[in-house]
């Protein structure tokens, strides 16, 4: 089927004159994940995880994905006409490399859906067309579901506020044009949920100086939310009129050609053009008082949910059958409970044994695992709650382990805990600076993981939001240093194919910790009130320092969370889960 889809592809190039068509994973504002009108690339390749990119020639077809997804793709692709890229890796060129050893090539793709930065070509380019269009005959809708205001009590400040500061930002700018939904629900205190997990709309916005447009799907929007927007002299416009307005631009325009797609940036004169980050990503990376204190309550919430749960996994495992898929649904009957619960924050990884090598892996309909009462079970799961957003993983002992489980379990934690004490100065620390912190525990045993430490995280809004964020080199095209107010997961692993995967994830806030002659040093606050599994732990590999860290943060969960336990989960928690 794959192998068809292809065919007919080449078959459309040839008609149109193109020798390179190219397939990312996007939407029509460079989102990380998408809606199901969206997944051409997944349509047209098969590969179902969150990044990638299909390259198709006449001769030859390629797809690219970085480290998380290697065994996974390998799988997906077996038996089609498609090639595995592993990103990052010796003798395998990059996207840009590879379409430069090309230049004759007349390039295609549907220019809405990449961004203007990757299409610096000196080829010929195609890009008015979606050729994936005209083969995908039952393609989803576009979605439209209802766009509703996001609450100042939740959040902390009005559009009109967080208007004026963008203003500001904008300086010598007419105009400051905003694709990403992300951005656009922070800045207009809007939310949506046409982005599975993510609490998004579909939308695009053109800020001027007095004035702004909100361009929404019609049908998703009401009079109510209209006239309340109007109120701060935001215009709501369809949806598609944006790339006719650009045209009519002019005046300098602010916008990041990174998230902006190439359709819009071409329709605008590029002596205009003003390229730079949005000032949203960094506002809205910083937390408020008020964001703060609504997001803790989250994740007390979610900690109540998921304590309960591990409660029921380790007391029920072995005593009745169970699978991935029915696990993951337990967690989630757990997190329905919890006050303010919306959604899931992302699609639930539940993976047993070897299945957790996989880092994205997540059990389907189609394919899951059945659970035993031996060796590993991670789960990384989140939740949307009207209050915030969570995030956390936690790898459970369901019984017998091999000592390398053992010896890979213990060594991720430290990892994980070396990161989550640190403390730091203010101004000048980068998360490349602090990915080392993990990264490099895990190092001192000969290993690494194919993946960043940690990543930023929205208010009720995206589970991956930056500047933040914690590997070796920056995703967003400039080091963002990490100041108070921002959270940040910390997620180091260890992954051997074939045998498991291990990962402990908290979520943590940057505070204040002292001012002295050498600056002002920060600390980590961990904002995830859930418990550890020791039972994995070798403590041979632990110092007596380490012990007592982990001890405390076990009872710094509990003395969160332990008015909404039963005393029969206070007891088990209490007897089970600090080293003794």
């Amino acid at each position: 089927m794959i192998n068809q889809r292809i065919t007919k592809l080449r078959q459309l190039m040839k008609e149109r004159g193109i020798d390179l068509y190219i397939i990312p994973t996007s939407d029509f504002h460079q989102s990380e994940y998408v809606g199901s009108y969206f997944e051409a690339r997944h349509y047209m390749s098969g590969f179902s995880g969150s990044a990638g990119t299909l390259i198709v020639r006449q001769e030859e077809a390629y797809l690219w994905t970085d480290g998380r997804y290697f065994i996974q793709a390998e799988k997906e692709l077996a038996g089609s006409c498609i090639q595995l890229m592993k990103m990052r890796t010796p003798g395998v060129p990059t996207i840009k490399e590879y379409v430069e050893k090309y230049p004759e090539a007349t390039i295609g793709f549907d220019g809405r859906v990449m961004p203007y930065n990757q299409c610096l070509f000196t080829n010929t380019i195609q890009a008015n067309e979606d050729l994936v269009d005209l083969i995908w005959q039952e393609r989803p809708e576009l979605s439209h579901e209802e766009v509703y205001l996001y609450d100042t009590k939740y959040c902390g400040a009005s559009r009109k506020e967080k208007l004026e500061i963008i203003r500001e930002e904008m300086k010598d700018a007419k105009y400051h044009l905003v694709t990403t939904l992300d951005d656009i629900a922070w800045i207009f205190n809007i939310r949506g949920n046409d982005v599975l997990c993510n609490p998004v709309a579909l939308a695009y916005a053109l800020i001027e100086k007095e004035k702004a447009y909100l361009y929404l799907r019609k049908e998703a929007v009401s009079q109510e939310v209209i006239d309340e927007l109007l109120k701060d002299q935001i215009k709501v416009k369809d949806y598609f009129d944006i790339y006719e307005d650009v045209k009519n631009i002019n005046g300098k325009v602010l916008l990041d050609t990174k998230s902006v797609n190439y359709t819009l940036v071409n329709s605008i004169n590029i002596d205009n053009v003003i390229d730079q980050t949005n000032p949203s990503q960094l506002l809205k990376s910083i937390k408020n008082d008020t964001e703060i204190k609504a997001t803790k309550d989250a994740h007390l919430h979610d900690g109540i949910a998921v304590t309960k749960f591990m409660y029921w996994l380790k007391t029920n495992i072995g005593k009745i059958e169970m699978d991935e898929l029915s696990i993951s649904n337990k967690l989630l009957e757990f997190r329905k409970q919890q006050p303010n619960f919306k959604d899931i924050s992302f699609t639930t990884i539940c993976a047993y044994r070897e299945n957790a090598a996989l880092m994205h892996y997540h059990p389907t309909e189609k394919q899951y695992s059945k659970v035993e009462a031996s060796h590993l079970l991670l789960i990384d799961s989140g939740g949307q709650y009207l209050t915030g957003t969570t995030d956390i993983t936690r790898t459970f002992v369901l019984g017998e382990m091999t000592l390398e489980e053992r010896k890979d379990f213990t060594i991720a934690l430290k990892a994980m805990f070396r990161l989550q004490n640190a403390h730091f100065i203010e101004g000048v620390t980068t998360g490349a600076n602090l990915d080392i912190l993990a990264r490099g525990v895990i190092y001192d045993y000969d290993l690494d993981y194919r993946c960043g430490t940690g990543h930023g995280v929205g208010h009720f809004l995206n589970v991956h939001e930056g500047p933040n964020g914690l590997r070796p080199k920056s995703l967003y095209g400039h080091e963002a240093c990490i100041v108070p107010g921002m959270i940040t997961t910390d997620e180091p692993g260890v992954y051997v194919e074939g045998s498991h995967g291990i990962r402990h994830e908290n979520e943590l806030l940057c505070v204040k910790h002292i001012e002295n002659e050498y600056g002002t040093f920060l600390k980590f606050e961990p904002i995830t009130y859930v418990p550890f599994d020791i039972a994995g732990l070798d403590l041979d590999y632990l110092s007596n320092h380490e012990i007592a860290s982990i001890n405390e943060y076990q009872q710094y969960a509990f003395d969160h969370i332990k008015d909404a336990l039963t005393q029969e989960e206070k007891d088990w928690y209490l007897n089970n889960l600090f080293i003794k």
